[in-house]
């Protein structure tokens, strides 16, 4: 006998409710033609007033159907259909659940086999609503729990690569506080440690043409400066200086004399043989660390305006400042005099330190010097991320420091003297 979707949904119902002769009575009820239908479903609403709405939520019955799965175009299978009327109304049981119950508890309220309370419960978490079981029963939840298993990410599928740049900035070489023996001391170091490239973070010369540090700088012009720079910038084999101008210093020749400070110091660099220099730009330069299916950039700065009562400060406004989509993954930052090393917003920034002692004009402002240098050690998967960072730095004091005679004391003559005098 040709069968239809409210076929089976009453078929079900009445064997839910212990009607007798459920296979006839579900024939007898759907076996029409859809004029006829609604004559039977006046006088069924009465009887079966919940089978009625059912049918009229899935649609009309169709007489004669071919197939018992997708019966009408759009509308349920017969295993989704016997599911929707095995199910309780979603509403009341949402509503019943706000105050929570054990299982008998909900079949009781709804005058139903436990079965139906919980499939009616399986169906809301398919839903993604969040019904829990606690010690009380089940309880429809207001909060969510965090994950305790961890979320897990393959990093052994990227092949990494570690490198390190050395890093410095504000050698000043040309004033009377210049520390040469610390620029020598980091370039053994930088070497030690297998380092290739070295990035400068601009006011590599101390410049002249301005009344505050005309009495600190030994060799004045712009010409004797670069050759004077060129003469103390430490050579060490297999590494090279990749240097940027700063708008003030170096870049006061740029302002005064209109000249293009980088390119005077590469060619001038190479004139004496010094292939090893290159001249990275003015007051910042992009990086792009290129990897086998993607790259990275990383940044160097001159930056701009006074220190800042906390150090991080300047790195973290300079970082916030930047426009969406144009962060480098890294920022080396000169001009402070100072070291730190930071992130705000997933970018790490380092501030470059200098190889300059404090100035009369730094300690008139009441401006420590962060004396030193250090590297950057970077790891970068093949996909251009980079994936770690950590800075060495080394910290430097001052001459009188290193002035005082490191060796152990010659043992005393006087009597006594290795117990206070006393005999």
């Amino acid at each position: 006998m040709p069968e239809s979707v409210p076929y089976y949904l009453t078929e079900a119902f009445c064997r839910e409710h212990g009607h007798k002769g459920a296979a006839q009575l579900a024939r007898d009820f759907t076996d029409c033609t859809p004029s006829s239908w609604r004559d039977r479903r006046s006088n069924m609403r009465i009887a079966f007033p919940n089978l009625v709405a059912l049918i009229d939520r899935l649609g009309r019955p169709v007489a004669q159907a071919e197939a018992v799965p997708d019966l009408v175009p759009g509308a349920m299978s017969r295993d989704q259909a016997l599911l929707s009327a095995h199910l309780l109304p979603e509403q009341d049981m949402i509503a019943r659940l706000k105050s929570g119950g054990t299982v008998v508890d909900l079949a009781n309220h709804f005058d139903c086999a436990p079965s139906r309370v919980e499939a009616t419960i399986a169906h809301l978490r398919e839903k993604h609503l969040l019904v829990t079981e606690t010690a009380a029963g089940f309880v429809l939840d207001k909060e969510m729990r965090p994950v305790t298993e961890p979320f897990r990410i393959d990093t052994a599928q990227f092949e990494e690569r570690e490198f390190g740049f050395g890093w410095g900035a504000d050698f000043h070489i040309g004033s009377k506080y210049e520390r040469q023996d610390v620029l020598e001391d980091l370039a053994d170091r930088w070497a030690a440690a297998g380092i290739g490239r070295v990035l400068v973070g601009g006011n590599w010369i101390d410049g002249s043409g301005r009344k505050f540090n005309e009495h600190d700088i030994y060799v004045h012009g712009v010409d004797n400066q670069v050759a004077n720079f060129l003469e103390k910038l430490p050579r060490r084999p297999g590494m090279e200086w990749d240097i940027l101008s700063g708008d003030d210093h170096e870049g006061w020749f740029v302002q005064d004399c209109s000249v293009n400070i980088g390119h005077v110091l590469e060619s001038e660099a190479h004139t004496v043989g010094r292939e090893d220099i290159h001249d990275l730009g003015y007051m910042e330069r992009d990086i792009e660390l290129e990897a086998a299916y993607g790259s990275a950039r990383v940044r160097v700065i001159h930056a701009g305006g006074g220190s800042s009562y906390a150090t991080s400060y300047t790195s973290q406004k300079y970082v916030e400042s930047l426009q969406g989509g144009e962060k480098p993954q890294a920022v080396f930052v000169g001009h402070f005099h100072k070291f730190d090393w930071c992130d705000p917003r997933e970018v790490d920034v380092i501030q470059m330190m200098t190889t300059q002692d404090q100035t009369p004009f730094m300690r008139k402002r009441r401006l420590q010097a962060h004396v030193g240098g250090g590297i950057a050690w970077f790891k970068q998967n093949e996909l251009g991320i980079l994936t770690s960072c950590k800075v060495e730095k080394w910290h430097y004091f001052d001459r009188k420091f290193y002035a005082f005679k490191w060796k152990r004391p010659e043992p005393s003559t006087c009597a006594g003297a290795s117990n206070g005098g006393r005999p």
